[in-house]
């Protein structure tokens, strides 16, 4: 009964939606912030906390109330007004051609829902969240990149100008005023949750993995943030009916930490969770081939990425880190995928999902909550009525047919009574005793790659015989991994506070920072 309830809280929708609201500031003449700010800017050196926060609000209300605009050959960008207009200028060529910014909206009068904490640093200049078109993993939405911006009356004959620096391109911005240097006010949250409040997917999970074809095209691997290349990728995998906004306060709470602000960029990946884990493992395995060549192109080094995966995403984490040969194969076929009668495409595929080797740039690897040796959710009731109703890609779905009406022949006495009746789902593959589980059991760990778990227990005791109301302790544990973790926590472990921390001293681990966080 206690599994059933599980299974019921897992398939329920419970995921706080990311809200924004903008507290429009009262408009005051442009001329008397400008005055405002010019006065406060020259108070700054004398180190009064309220000439700062008039500052910083001066700045903040013309941003507001200013409306952006180009030129005709959108190589500069400006706020105006009904008088004048201010230019918007790269404060230190860290960003990516300001000039095609969309949006500029500061931060400061957004009150945002659905994040645990607000991530920001006090300091001088107006927090803002600037969004730029979609282009190269970036979701349709468009990217939302954090910045700080800051009026100085250095443009000609002391015209004012408003200086935007990139605050995750340098962890340590700070601004030199009179000889004095200062931080930067920032915020971290406003741009991430943004970018969630603005994505329709946030709460498809369900239907998602019901139903593959109507969203396998919009989801896939996505940037957080803009590409820099000094910076490590960090990859998030969500799990079984889940969303890529699930580690929204994950990433918030990582990105308070200065050194993982430094060295890490983030993505996530999102997927129709109800395909079979081989599929969707291809589709993460060719996203990562994809983000490889372009970075390659922008001349930013990808050869030391950490993939984090939660629940099922653990084990489309683990199966980029391992080698298919040909047992698996032949387990299925009596005759090698060339010789198979089938169209090239689906050859292709099905030699894709079948044959693949370790992607040679994941060099670290996290598991949350995952279940290696399954989980009693796939076996229980409710748990096959929800793999009953999944929809398949109809790519798949395709496939089986031809192999079924053309290469049955091919098919060993075991691969017909797998594939001759329907292909397996995810929840199928999730069965302790299942194909793939078996395997990965029986397999050591790439020794190229260091491994980490981090593991809920509803008791927090620690013990072989705890779960986390979805994958009990045992099957959470792997041998051979660098590091172990239990905290007190339901399911969602990888939300935690704990598991937030451990991650914070994985990654620091990772880069060398010294001294790492300890555990508490």
């Amino acid at each position: 009964m206690l599994a059933l309830a599980a299974t019921a809280v897992l398939f329920a929708s419970c995921a706080q939606r990311v809200t924004i609201a903008n507290l429009l500031a009262p408009p005051i003449p442009v001329e008397a912030d400008l005055e405002n700010a010019r006065e406060a800017l020259s108070e700054l050196g004398r180190g009064r906390k309220e000439a700062r926060e008039k500052y910083n609000e001066s700045v903040s209300r013309i941003i507001q109330h200013g409306d952006l605009q180009k030129n005709e050959d959108a190589t500069a960008a400006s706020l105006t007004f009904s008088d004048q207009s201010i230019p918007l200028v790269d404060g230190m060529g860290e960003i990516t051609d300001l000039a095609t910014v969309e949006r500029i909206a500061p931060a400061s009068p957004m009150v945002i829902g659905g994040f645990r904490e607000r991530i920001t640093v006090d300091g001088v200049g107006a927090p803002l969240v600037l969004r730029f078109p979609a282009e190269g993993y970036s979701p349709e939405e468009g990217l939302f990149q954090p910045a700080t911006a800051v009026l100085d009356f250095e443009g000609p004959n002391a015209s004012p100008r408003l200086v935007v620096h990139d605050t995750l391109a340098n962890a340590k911005t700070t601004l030199t005023s009179s000889g004095v240097s200062r931080t930067l006010e920032a915020d971290f949250t406003a741009p991430l949750a943004s970018r969630f409040a603005a994505e329709e997917r946030q709460r498809i999970s369900l239907a998602a993995m019901l139903k593959s074809d109507k969203f396998d095209d919009k989801l896939g691997l996505s940037k957080l943030d803009t590409t820099y290349p000094h910076k490590i990728p960090v990859v998030f995998v969500h799990g079984l009916k889940s969303t890529p906004s699930t580690w929204r306060d994950t990433v918030n709470e990582l990105r308070a930490d200065p050194v993982i602000r430094e060295r890490y960029e983030f993505w996530t990946f999102g997927y129709t969770t109800g395909a079979p884990i081989p599929y969707s493992a291809m589709k993460l395995r060719e996203a990562l081939k994809g983000m490889a060549t372009f970075r390659q192109q922008l001349e930013a080094p990808t050869d030391n990425i950490v993939i984090i995966g939660h629940s099922m995403g653990g084990l489309l984490t683990r199966l980029m880190t391992e080698s298919s040969g040909d047992e698996v194969w032949f387990r299925f076929f009596n005759e090698p995928v060339e010789e198979l009668p089938l169209p090239e495409d689906e050859r292709e595929m099905i030699k894709k999902m079948a044959y693949f080797e370790p992607l040679p740039f994941v060099k670290r690897a996290v598991f949350i909550a995952t279940p290696h040796g399954g989980s009693q959710m796939a076996e229980d009731p409710i748990g096959r009525i929800f793999s009953d109703l999944i929809q398949l890609p109809s790519q798949l779905l395709t496939l089986s047919t031809s192999i079924v009406s053309e290469s049955v022949y091919s098919l060993t006495p075991f691969g017909q009574a797998i594939l001759g009746k329907r292909i397996p789902t995810s929840i199928d593959m999730l069965e302790a005793d299942s194909e793939l589980l078996q395997r990965l059991k029986s397999t050591p760990l790439n020794p190229n790659v260091s491994f980490h778990s981090i593991i809920g227990d509803i008791g927090g005791k620690e013990t072989p015989t705890g779960t986390d109301g979805i994958v009990p302790v045992e099957s959470a544990h792997l041998e051979g991994v660098d590091s172990e973790l239990i905290i007190q926590s339901a399911h969602r472990a990888h939300q935690k506070p704990e598991a937030v921390a451990e991650l914070r001293r994985i990654l620091r681990l990772h880069v060398g920072s010294i001294p790492a966080p300890e555990r508490e």
